[in-house]
C-alpha cells in the first residue's frame, strides 16, 4: 500500500511540476547507489543483481532523484518477472545508457506499445503493482529528452534501454 501511494504522488509530481534536467549527473554512481539499495529486496526475493558495464563516471544531463526513481521501477519490475535463483542485470554504457535486463517470460510483442500506460496490466500477469511503475519511468524518460527501448534478452527475458544526453 505504501509502494501504492508512493507512486500516486510521483506522478502528480511529475503532472503538476516542471522536472529540472539540467545537472551533470553521474550515471553509474546513480546506478551503483540504486543496486545497492536494492540489494536486500533482490536477496529476500532468493533473486541476485549485478551492476556491469562501466565502472568509472559516466556524466549526463538530468535530474538523478528522477533517473534513481526510473531505475528503482525497472529494477522493480524485473525482480517481479524473473524466476527464483535468477539474476537481475543492470548495465552502464559509456554513452549515457543504461539497461535492466532480466531472465523471466518477456514481453509479448503485442503488448509493448501498452506497458507504459497507465495502469495498464498484461492479460495473465499474476505480480503484484496497478501499473503505474512503468508509466513513471516513461515520463521520466520524456522530462529528460532520452529514450526507452524494449527488446527481447535471448535466450529469455526483457531488457529496457535508457539513453541519456552526455554531459
Amino acid at each position: 500500500m505504501n509502494r501504492l501511494v508512493e507512486q500516486l504522488l510521483c506522478v502528480a509530481r511529475l503532472d503538476s511540476l516542471a522536472l529540472d534536467v539540467s545537472s551533470p549527473i553521474d550515471l553509474h554512481q546513480v546506478a551503483e547507489e540504486v543496486v545497492g539499495s536494492m540489494a536486500h529486496l533482490a536477496v529476500s526475493d532468493c533473486r541476485t543483481i549485478a551492476l556491469t558495464g562501466a565502472h568509472h563516471p559516466v556524466l549526463v544531463t538530468g535530474n538523478a532523484a528522477a533517473i534513481a526513481d526510473a531505475l528503482r521501477n525497472l529494477i522493480e519490475n524485473a525482480l517481479a518477472h524473473t524466476a527464483p535463483g535468477s539474476e537481475v542485470i543492470v548495465d552502464v554504457g559509456p554513452e549515457g545508457a543504461i539497461s535492466v535486463q532480466d531472465s523471466g517470460p518477456g514481453i509479448p510483442v503485442e503488448d509493448r506499445p501498452h506497458i507504459f500506460e497507465r495502469f495498464w496490466r498484461g492479460k495473465g500477469v499474476h505480480a503484484s503493482g496497478a501499473g503505474l511503475g512503468l508509466a513513471i519511468v516513461m515520463e521520466i524518460v520524456r522530462a529528460h529528452g532520452a529514450s526507452i527501448t524494449v527488446t527481447d534478452r535471448p535466450p529469455r527475458g526483457a531488457r529496457f534501454d535508457l539513453r541519456f544526453r552526455t554531459a
